[in-house]
């Protein structure tokens, strides 16, 4: 099995390790380049991920980063671990979780699954992030 996990942070990239050791090769996307190109040369950017476990995963080939969402064509799941900062009305800002939606829409294939796991409010997904990818993806 193939996923695809949107958003290299605190989040996606723990997730996207804990993937490649249960077997699944990871497709890792990321809109920082610097950020992928760190990841594919095997090293970490966050204090409390070893570079070690970074390089296994790429040495081994269960895990590759891009910041290509057409390579969204080869996988079968995607996760969406994107950031949702708070407005001044502590209110989740939804933008990078529709960006997301408006950049792998395209690409999508027909029975891909998708998973918003950023932290936002109920209806998210099937109100506005479902819109997004079914008019993107036909």
């Amino acid at each position: 099995m193939k996923i695809a996990i949107v958003g290299l942070g605190y989040v996606g990239l723990p997730l996207s390790l804990q993937f490649t050791r249960s077997g699944v090769s990871v497709l890792g996307l990321d809109i920082d380049a610097a950020k992928v190109a760190f990841l594919n040369q095997g090293r970490s950017y966050i204090k409390h991920i070893e570079s070690s476990a970074i390089a296994e995963a790429v040495k081994s080939g269960s895990f590759a980063a891009t910041s290509d969402f057409e390579r969204i064509r080869e996988v079968e799941a995607v996760i969406i671990c994107v950031p949702t900062p708070l407005n001044k009305n502590r209110e989740p800002d939804i933008s990078y979780i529709i960006d997301t939606g408006l950049c792998i829409a395209p690409h999508l294939q027909k029975g891909v699954l998708v998973v918003l796991e950023s932290t936002t409010y109920p209806g998210t997904t099937d109100e506005d992030l479902r819109a997004v990818l079914e008019s993107g993806s036909g």
